[in-house]
């Protein structure tokens, strides 16, 4: 990505120049077009520094494109509301991760802190907010932010429909859910499209086009969107696949394969675990519901490890 903004600010240094000696000559229209090259090449410097300066953080281009925004200036409301929405949508999305559960809690100082959620920029065409994000990877690259933006790209990649939407959305769990669906109404309040860029290390890690129709089947499908805990059950099984990607899938007697989500404050604990071994589990079974499409599925998380 830098080689291609700097070749970017190359083509736009060249074309500036040949403009300058044309206005020189008495070219009015040159003239204009010169001072226009001199803006694009002040964009791509501004975003290049703010890329630059921002290596080992994941970063997050929300780009809102409508005329009204056209000049590069966003009202201060506007700003304000999208920075409280994408704040507590990450914030909810973390908190999810770790605890688990999808009864509605306080999002932690502490967790936003780790999180380290910043305004990194304010860039021009359209309107583009950039929020920074501590990365703290680990050797396998999974950090909090990460996995808490995974979550929410998941959701957006799935269009608002599928088995890969109610996977996604009860993973997210229905307040992060909510904060997300809160954002995109702010976006489309403003007859405005989206798109959103997730990068870490100068790699692009998730890209999000949202056009009106994919934004209007989003939010309809999210608006509607039920999650509910059903109870609690003992699971008694054979472990098949066990994954640091939060997931774990057991063979029951009855020759079902469940897939099992469990949170990070219990990985100390299936970190113990190994595959094959017969396990006791109580688990949080969870029905979402699409009325929109009529689909429905059931999901399980791990509460806890019986033996």
């Amino acid at each position: 990505m830098k080689d291609k903004i700097q070749k970017q600010l190359e083509a736009a240094q060249a074309l500036s120049e040949i403009a300058k000696k044309q206005a020189e000559a008495g070219s009015f229209a040159h003239k204009l077009a010169a001072e226009s090259f001199e803006n694009h090449m002040a964009e791509l410097q501004q975003f290049q520094n703010t890329e630059s300066s921002l290596t080992y953080f994941e970063l997050v281009d929300f780009r809102l494109k409508s005329s009204s925004l056209s000049t590069g200036t966003i009202p201060l409301n506007l700003i304000a509301k999208a920075a409280e929405s994408i704040r507590t949508m990450i914030g909810y999305s973390a908190l999810r991760l770790m605890q688990g559960g999808i009864d509605k809690k306080r999002v932690p100082k502490d967790l936003y802190g780790s999180l380290n959620l910043r305004l990194a920029g304010l860039l021009p065409g359209s309107s583009r907010i950039v929020v920074s994000a501590n990365a703290d990877r680990d050797m396998f690259g999974y950090g909090l932010a990460s996995q808490a933006l995974q979550r929410i790209f998941a959701v957006l990649e799935s269009k608002g429909s599928g088995e890969s939407f109610l996977e996604a959305v009860t993973t997210l769990g229905p307040v992060g859910a909510k904060h997300l669906r809160d954002l995109l109404r702010l976006i489309s309040a403003q007859s405005a499209e989206s798109e959103f860029t997730w990068k870490y290390s100068g790699e692009q890690v998730g890209y999000w086009n949202g056009t009106r129709e994919v934004m209007d089947l989003v939010i309809s499908a999210l608006e509607v969107t039920e999650i509910s805990a059903q109870q609690t059950e003992a699971l008694f099984g054979k472990i098949e696949v066990l994954s640091k990607r939060e997931r774990i899938e057991l063979r029951t007697p009855e020759n079902r394969l469940i897939r099992i989500l469990y949170p990070n404050r219990l990985l100390s604990v299936v970190t113990t675990l190994h595959l094959e071994q017969e396990v006791s589990l109580q688990v949080l079974v969870t029905e979402t519901l699409n009325p929109l499409t009529s689909e429905s599925s059931t999901f399980y998380e791990l509460v806890e490890v019986l033996s």
